[in-house]
């Protein structure tokens, strides 16, 4: 893929962790989902549910503010600073692999919408904090412009410790045909969090993780939140790691007899030595 056609963002590592959305595509209202992660307790409240495609959203916002000059406000009456841009949709669309047309540009803008609703409450040592993605946003009735008012801080965060990651591979995921593209999104989304960092040639790179216990799996794209049997589980979570492997060519996860998720290339290195 050329220069030109690449597209990136970034993400905090707690969004990337605690993945507050679901992959189901049936909304319900009075959300909240609750996690853990390390000695960090995590809360998301919203009126309405937030899925995979509302993270795909939420990804095209911090690229947006990446890429261009945002300006720095403040809500008065909420004490909140805010960063505030203007979001082409039709852009968008056209990035997103989708006709720009107003019902889509309209579908992307309820996320929007979505997202400012979403309240995230973080506990640490019995101290909790508060904070949201995007505060405000103000659109045209052609809904072709959006006015984004982010949270200072989150915009600030994402673009000085945020993690890359390529865009690109979530469109792909969005207009893939297969089924349970909606779980290998979060699941490429945590594995992209999860990265390890090493030393090779002089160099500090991320690579992809050995393995994973099945429980921070279930968790991390939601298995836990439906009423699945653990066979149903697991057969979910082979098909997402089969998506990611097929489509962006991922290292292939399987299960093993510990509950764990191992990567079968490393193990085939580990035979090859053997031998």
């Amino acid at each position: 893929m050329d220069n030109e056609n690449l597209l990136e963002t970034k993400l905090d590592h707690k969004t990337l962790h605690f993945l507050p959305f679901l992959p189901s595509r049936t909304r319900r209202k009075k959300f909240t989902l609750k996690g853990v992660w390390g000695k960090t307790q995590f809360i998301v409240k919203a009126p309405e549910t937030v899925n995979s495609y509302d993270l795909i959203t939420l990804m095209f916002v911090t690229k947006a503010y990446l890429k261009k000059n945002w300006h720095a406000g403040y809500i008065e009456e909420e004490k909140k600073k805010i960063a505030g841009l203007e979001l082409d949709l039709e852009q968008t669309c056209r990035e997103r692999g989708i006709l720009n047309k107003k019902v889509n540009r309209e579908t992307i803008l309820m996320s929007l919408m979505r997202l400012s609703h979403v309240d995230l409450f973080f506990t640490v040592d019995k101290e909790t904090t508060m904070t949201k993605y995007i505060y405000e946003i103000k659109y045209d009735l052609d809904y072709k412009k959006v006015k984004i008012y982010a949270n200072k801080r989150f915009v600030e965060f994402i673009s000085n410790k945020g993690i890359l990651l390529n865009l690109n591979n979530f469109v792909k995921l969005e207009q893939s045909k297969s089924s349970g593209k909606e779980y290998a999104t979060l699941l490429y989304a945590f594995l992209n969090g999860t990265k390890t960092k090493i030393n090779w040639k002089g160099k500090s790179i991320l690579k992809w993780r050995e393995k994973y216990t099945e429980e921070m799996l279930f968790n991390a794209i939601k298995l836990n939140e439906t009423n699945m049997t653990i066979t149903d589980k697991r057969k979910a979570l082979k098909k997402a790691f089969g998506l990611l492997h097929t489509e962006l060519k991922l290292p292939q996860y399987i299960y093993n007899k510990l509950q764990m998720w191992v990567r079968t290339d490393l193990i085939q290195n580990r035979n090859n030595k053997i031998k």
